[in-house]
Parts: C-alpha cells; structure tokens; sequence
C-alpha cells in the first residue's frame, strides 16, 4: 500500500466518524485504512458505529483493517460471561452503550424487571436481546485482529512489549495490545513507528508544558493519536505516504 490512514477510537460517536472518513480516500486500490478500535461505549451511537465499519470493511475488504481495542473485548466478555455479572452493564452509564442496540420499549421493558426481580434477570435478559438482534455483527466482532504492520509501522490499540524488541509479535499477550498503560515513549526498539490510540494526548501534551491540545503526540517511536473525540468532537486522522515517507495529520 502507498498511502495508509489511521482513525482513532472512535466511542459510538458516529458523526464524528462519517466525518472523519471524508478524509479518507479508498477510491485508490493502493490506500489502506486502519481503525485502531474502541468502537463502542461512552458515545451515543455504538451499535451505529460497529454497523458502519463492518459495512467499510465488507465493501472494501483489501483495504481496510478495523482492530480490536479494549472496550470491544469488554463488551464482547460481558455477553459471555455468566448472567451474575453484570460489572460491565452497570458501568454502562445511563445505559447509552445498551440503548443503541435494542430498542427503547426492549430497554424499559428490561430494566422494569428490577421492581420485582433482580439485577441478574436484567442483565440475562439484555445480553439475549442483543446477541439474538445482532448476531452476525457479534461474530465479525470476535473476529477483528489486535494489530496490523507495514515494512515501516506497527498500527495497535494500545501498545505491546516493547521491552521484547523485534519479539514483540511472539511475547505480547492480549492485554497489553488493548489495555497498555502507561504508554511507552521515546525511542522503541521493536523496529517500527508504533501509531496506537487509547491513551489520550492531552495528558501526554500537558506533561510537555501544552495544556489542553488534542493534537497528535509524537515522539521518537511512537505516534498517539486519541483526542478523545467523545469530549472535543474531532478525529485526529494521520496520513502516512510510503513514497515520500511523509506523515500528515488531517
């Protein structure tokens, strides 16, 4: 590919990401996209969100590459897990998550239960909804990879060991793909320019003496990309062209 574009976590906020895709041009057979995950939670429009990247990625299957971040795995743990663990629904806040998946009447019908039920039955009874509506979306969710490299980057949720150096694919394990934290800075030895979303910049800015940019943070070996679009309402989309070896952000 010669040109490869890179979409942070985009947190059910799908205007936000129509917009962000105008930048991205796919018309080009030799362009690539990469979404870096966290599709869903905190935003409005989760369901919307998952909906339409799996509909970019079926009409444009060589072209893009929507990954895995941390909330897909909780979300897709929770719907597997037992019917007594309701930690990820309740921390469903206002249930905005919950609510772009069912209909409303399904939501109240659900939540009514808890005058003479429990959370439990609620919890059993949300889950079901959701995987019986949106089966086939579950699935092509299970299946979404945890990062994906060129010949001169590493694109990844959250980040990996780093302290493996070129061993990286062999000894990360799944946690740290998605859940990284703190990031690692400076230079990296794993060979490649590691462009990653889920930690916010502002944070990595404000360090810098920069209080409240939402720019990308780029260091020696790595580029940040989450401005946290749930809060400030802007995608930071990076543009990176193999043959000039330039990298842009739109």
């Amino acid at each position: 590919m010669t040109i490869t574009y890179a979409i942070p976590d985009t947190h059910g906020c799908l205007d936000e990401l129509r917009d962000a895709l105008t930048k991205v041009d796919l018309s080009d057979p030799s362009t690539h996209l990469v979404l870096l995950g966290d599709y869903v939670d905190r935003g409005p429009d989760s369901a919307g969100v998952l909906a339409a990247v799996k509909a970019l990625c079926d009409a444009h299957p060589d072209q893009v590459t929507p990954l895995a971040g941390n909330h897909e795995r909780w979300f897709l743990d929770w719907l597997g897990a037992d019917d007594n663990d309701p930690a990820w629904l309740l921390a469903d806040t206002g249930l905005v998550t919950i609510k772009s998946f069912l209909p409303t009447q399904v939501v109240e019908q659900a939540v009514a239960e808890l005058a003479g039920g429990s959370i439990d039955t609620v919890n059993a009874t949300l889950k079901r909804e959701i995987s019986a509506r949106h089966d086939d979306l579950i699935a092509w969710l299970r299946e979404r990879p945890l990062y994906y490299e060129t010949a001169t980057h590493l694109y990844v949720h959250a980040g990996v060991d780093e302290e493996a150096g070129p061993m990286w694919k062999a000894v990360t394990i799944d946690e740290t793909f998605t859940e990284k934290f703190p990031p690692s800075l400076g230079p990296t030895s794993v060979g490649k320019v590691i462009v990653a979303g889920h930690t916010g910049v502002g944070p990595l800015h404000a360090k810098e003496g920069r209080m409240r940019c939402w720019e990308p943070f780029v260091d020696a070996g790595h580029i940040y990309l989450d401005g946290r679009v749930e809060n400030t309402g802007v995608h930071n989309v990076m543009r990176y062209d193999a043959a000039t070896r330039t990298t842009t952000f739109l």
